[in-house]
């Protein structure tokens, strides 16, 4: 029998009773899968209601993609659904998406903002030109890398615990969802709960609210390209030949030490990321690796060392 928690408080409500979240991220991060689980977690357990959406980028491309959740109490009219374009929270994946997203567009006074970054909150707040609320920053991706768990899991935790949702909750249901790597992803979860760094923001007049972007317009019959076909170009917000190592930074690669074992290759979720000629692993090809470091993982640790290690600024002291 479930047993519902009636106590949560939302952070947030708009004149439609929905405190909204957008997380940013790329394909392959986990945005997807942390607020399925989320959501979950709120409409099982906590007695909420809502609306779910995501928008999928590609994993093999580390293309954009962002996942939009709206909360509100049992009993409220969901009236809205689809992507939200005015977020009172927003979770950054990558803060060198910033800029290209604009993700500053129709965020909402007196926001909060959980970033992914070893950047500090001022910082960010420039970058995001944020003109009020508070931003936590942590390093999600170095505690996903000490502690063997997933990009997604740092930030779950954060997310969930402005959102007041009980910790005990929380991890009872990750446990359970991914057993396999129940010890990693509760490591993270207690490393982010003790490690990030928080600063609120007055409306000080520093940087304006920014509207949200402008509705595309639907798209149908009358104004499809000749033959039927979307114009895909239009539709991108960064360059698609732009190359995935501005985004993150990829993985050292010691040629001398490989020794061309391939269990790399079964760790990758990039085609071409990983270079073969004459069966031997030759380099990493920036234009295909997003930096997600699963390679790293699966690379054995031999007499001279790991042939694929963090980059320098990644490493794990």
């Amino acid at each position: 029998m479930t047993t519902f928690n009636t106590n949560v408080q939302l952070p947030f409500q708009d004149d439609l009773g929905f405190c909204n979240v957008l997380m940013s991220a790329i394909g392959g991060d986990g945005a997807n899968m942390a607020a399925k689980l989320l959501f979950k977690v709120c409409v099982t357990y906590l007695d909420l209601d809502g609306a779910y959406d995501a928008k999928y980028g590609s994993e093999k491309k580390g293309t954009p993609t962002d996942v939009s959740l709206r909360f509100c109490k049992f009993g409220t009219s969901v009236r809205e659904s689809g992507p939200t374009n005015r977020p009172h929270i927003l979770c950054i994946f990558r803060d060198a998406l910033i800029r290209p997203l604009a993700l500053n567009r129709g965020l909402q006074k007196n926001a909060l903002v959980i970033a992914n970054t070893r950047r500090s909150p001022e910082e960010i707040r420039d970058d995001l030109r944020l003109h009020s609320g508070t931003i936590c920053c942590l390093d999600a991706t170095r505690i996903a890398l000490e502690t063997n768990s997933r990009l997604n899991i740092p930030i779950l935790v954060l997310l969930a615990k402005f959102l007041q949702i009980p910790m005990e909750t929380l991890r009872k249901v990750v446990g359970e969802t991914w057993p396999r790597a129940s010890t990693a992803n509760l490591q993270a979860f207690d490393r982010a709960l003790g490690s990030f760094a928080q600063k609120r923001f007055e409306a000080d007049g520093k940087y304006p609210l920014v509207p949200p972007a402008e509705p595309r317009g639907r798209i149908g019959y009358m104004n499809m390209n000749e033959g039927g076909a979307i114009n895909a170009t239009t539709h991108l917000n960064l360059s698609s030949s732009m190359p995935s190592a501005s985004i993150n930074p990829l993985p050292d690669f010691h040629a001398e030490i490989c020794t061309h074992c391939g269990l790399c290759m079964l760790a990758c979720s990039d085609p071409g990321a990983i270079v073969w000629d004459d069966k031997k692993m030759i380099a990493i090809d920036a234009v295909y690796c997003k930096g997600c470091m699963r390679c790293v993982e699966a690379c054995p640790d031999t007499k001279k060392g790991k042939a694929l290690t963090a980059p320098a600024e990644l490493a794990v002291a």
